[in-house]
């Protein structure tokens, strides 16, 4: 809103609004910027959930190593007929042993298998968390964007209304409007005071839940340099075969899908007996002789499996097995239930952004200039004048919460299709 004036009080006025802008162009010089890809970066750098998951994946790996790693073997030594008052090494028998287990019917190669579906699991899920947290993280730098917005241009109705207050405050001490009209003045001034306070709190608390959505220990001021009206060209909506395959969720289910079958086939080879081959060395003293004979010891063991087959073991992995795959079913379902919301959200917010928001931008602007018009030639009061200032301002306020919810609306869309950020 403009005002026409003249006199030491007005340019006393403009002094202390340019004073304010210089200090706010000073205050955002030295803040930080942070564009909403460098929010995304610094997430995925420092974020520590995101490390643990990272984590994981070693020690998957570190199981696939121990599953291909061939048993020790054991060494035994024995000393038998020890009797008081014998001679060790005339009267004692000595046997040493070495006996290697033989990892030869399929268990070490399905051992091998399941550790490997591990580390492909371990992969998935590391995907999946690094998805969520560039998600939200975009999420929350929409919303703290919109706050940083609103914070502002409430920030300079309220520095350009204390100007017209000062000016009226001049005019009514020379009797040239009523006092009512001034306190109805005054009172949209400590009316928009508040909403900016409040503006304050808000931005504030969405720009810490960003920062610590990206991971960081301290919270300075940024000032977040994305265009909230930035548009992209409209989405085609894609296949459901398309948006499962380039979900990472369904990735993740089949993968433990795959997981949990080789394990089923692990339980199933377990069954099978268990090999082990020995060879030792075996001294013995002969009767009436005073040196003893070496021999040679070679020999198999093997398990017999006649009451415990694995059978319970089998039939706990078989069940998990069949829940698997239900919960990628359900997985699946929920994803394309989770995109085609998305869609119909996004397509609603675009067709508001273009068919409503900026018009109602412009309408709140051309009703302030023909208020401000009429009023310069006295064609109509001070209340009304504000009434279409309050309504340029609830247009302008408006179109920053509707492009807030059009960009998160791009950023869910983009994460139930599934596509890479």
């Amino acid at each position: 809103m403009k005002i026409r004036c003249k006199g030491l009080v007005c340019k006393l006025g403009i002094l202390i609004w340019l004073m304010l802008l210089a200090g706010a162009f000073l205050q955002c010089g030295a803040q930080t910027r942070l564009s909403l890809q460098e929010a995304v970066a610094r997430a995925l750098d420092s974020r520590a959930s995101l490390k643990a998951e990272a984590e994981r994946i070693s020690s998957a790996r570190g199981l696939e190593k121990q599953s291909g790693l061939i048993p020790n073997p054991t060494f035994q030594f024995e000393n038998q007929n020890l009797r008081p008052g014998q001679d060790y090494t005339r009267d004692v028998d000595t046997y040493a042993f070495l006996t290697q287990p033989l990892d030869i019917l399929g268990k070490r190669r399905q051992r091998i298998a399941v550790a490997g579906m591990g580390v492909a699991s371990a992969e998935a899920q590391y995907e999946l968390a690094r998805r969520q947290v560039m998600q939200s993280v975009k999420q929350s730098y929409w919303q703290a964007r919109g706050a940083q917005e609103t914070r502002d241009l409430l920030k300079a109705n309220v520095g350009n209304f204390q100007s017209i207050i000062n000016y009226y405050s001049a005019q009514l001490s020379v009797g040239a409007i009523p006092e009512q009209d001034f306190l109805r003045i005054r009172l949209e001034g400590e009316r928009l005071q508040i909403s900016y306070n409040l503006a304050v709190i808000s931005a504030t608390r969405a720009r810490v839940q960003l920062q610590s959505e990206m991971g960081q220990t301290d919270f300075p001021e940024l000032v977040l340099t994305e265009p909230l009206d930035a548009d992209k060209n409209p989405f085609i909506p894609k296949e459901a075969q398309q948006v499962l395959a380039q979900r990472l969720e369904v990735r993740v289910a089949r993968a433990a899908l795959e997981e949990a079958q080789a394990k089923a086939r692990l339980e199933t080879v377990s069954a099978r007996p268990d090999l082990s081959i020995s060879y030792g060395y075996k001294r013995t003293q002969l009767p009436d002789s005073t040196t003893g004979v070496n021999t040679a010891l070679a020999g198999l063991q093997i398990t017999l499996p006649i009451t415990d087959r694995n059978q319970g073991n089998r039939a706990a992995a078989v069940a998990d097995v069949s829940r698997q795959q239900q919960l990628l079913a359900a997985t699946q379902a929920s994803i394309l239930a989770d995109y085609y919301s998305a869609l119909q959200e996004y397509q609603l917010r675009r067709s508001e952004v273009i068919d409503t928001l900026r018009p109602l931008q412009e309408h709140g602007k051309q009703i302030s200039e023909i208020a401000e018009a009429a009023f310069e030639q006295g064609g109509t009061d001070v209340l009304r004048l504000l009434d279409a200032e309050r309504a340029r301002l609830d247009a302008q306020l408006a179109f920053v919460q509707g492009m807030v919810e059009y960009q998160q609306s791009i950023v869910n869309l983009e994460g139930a299709e599934g596509v890479a950020p």
